[in-house]
């Protein structure tokens, strides 16, 4: 394996700390017999050719060898490459995520973004070239595995033709599995935010699942779409706002970083009018019946995010408080059980 590695000039290219001379030997690492070696040797390329979600010159050239690596039974830590592929294809410019250096002009900095653009393109070109691996690997009995490669193919939802039947297939073969079908509903939202997911489809998934982690992310998938049909989608998310283990383990347990599940909820709550009434009903209701304060405090720092659009208001600089909606209380159903209420305060 890796043959041409040395044939790169890797000292003329650059990455996050500079010259890239360090990456083929990082790479060959990946192929050690030490654990501790494979993890160093990712964690570096985790900080250089991609480092906190931004894309380098070195990167597109490093792509192909990653790939070779993750197509051999005999690498270790195959999902982990696999996950890391995933990682590179969402990687973005430097320039987009910081903005350009003050003391550059206008004309320069633009200059740069354009090839910084280049190599964010080249990336993701690079990453999709591995699709029969990502296809083939999608079949494996193995749970880390098949979601890895599950996590690279939803990179892509713009190409739903062509990842969205594997995927949908696959879930469908995991009746008896439920992990793997964790990790392909929780990945599903990413088309359905681009409007190219089957609602239908998710609809139904969504009826007749049972596991709490599972019904969760292809709740988030169907308020994302532009299904009407979406009340017990909604109610779903809302009755797991206060997230329990089943639902975090299931998230938690996938080879890509999935985050905690309530980033999900709140995010596919706040797509829909009525599913940010909901949410605020709901946190308010957890709020008058005492829910643990910390986990409160929690929600209302993933709001605060969603708060910067304009979707949701709340003193969210104060650990508690009830939330409210802006401008639309007219809007609200309320009940007699304060828990039920909106106030301002």
């Amino acid at each position: 394996m890796l043959n041409g590695l040395d044939r790169v000039d890797w000292k003329r290219l650059r990455h996050a700390f500079g010259t890239a001379e360090d990456v083929p030997a990082l790479i060959r690492s990946l192929t050690s017999q030490s654990p501790d070696e494979r993890q160093a040797a990712l964690s570096e390329l985790h900080g250089n050719i991609w480092h906190q979600g931004t894309i380098y010159e070195a990167t597109p050239p490093a792509v192909p060898f990653l790939i070779e690596l993750a197509a051999s039974d005999e690498t270790p830590d195959r999902c982990a490459i696999l996950s890391y592929l995933g990682t590179l294809a969402d990687g973005t410019s430097y320039i987009k995520v910081h903005g350009g250096r003050p003391a550059l002009p206008a004309q320069e900095v633009s200059a740069q973004l354009a090839v910084e653009v280049s190599w964010v393109a080249a990336t993701r070109k690079a990453v999709k070239s591995g699709e029969a691996l990502y296809l083939a690997s999608l079949g494996a009995d193995e749970h880390d595995i098949c979601c890895a490669a599950a996590y690279v193919l939803s990179r892509f939802p713009d190409e739903a033709e062509r990842c969205w039947a594997p995927l949908r297939e696959r879930y469908e073969a995991a009746e008896t599995d439920d992990l793997v079908r964790c990790g392909i509903a929780i990945l599903t939202k990413d088309f359905s935010a681009k409007g190219t997911s089957d609602t239908q489809w998710l609809l139904r998934m969504f009826d007749k699942e049972k596991h709490s982690s599972v019904r969760v992310a292809l709740a988030v998938s169907v308020a994302l779409s532009n299904e009407q049909r979406v009340d017990d989608a909604l109610q779903c998310l809302v009755t797991h706002l206060l997230t329990d283990d089943q639902v975090e383990q299931g998230y938690h347990a996938q080879p890509w970083d999935s985050g905690e599940a309530v980033w999900d909820i709140v995010r596919a709550l706040c797509a829909s009018n009525r599913g940010r009434h909901m949410l605020v009903d709901r946190f308010n209701q957890l709020f008058f019946l005492g829910a643990p304060r910390n986990r409160l405090d929690y929600i209302r720092y993933v709001l605060s995010g969603e708060a910067e659009e304009g979707s949701i208001t709340g003193v969210f600089a104060q650990p508690m408080g009830l939330l409210t909606m802006p401008n639309d209380f007219e809007e609200l159903d309320t009940a007699k059980d304060p828990g039920q209420l909106s106030l301002d305060l």
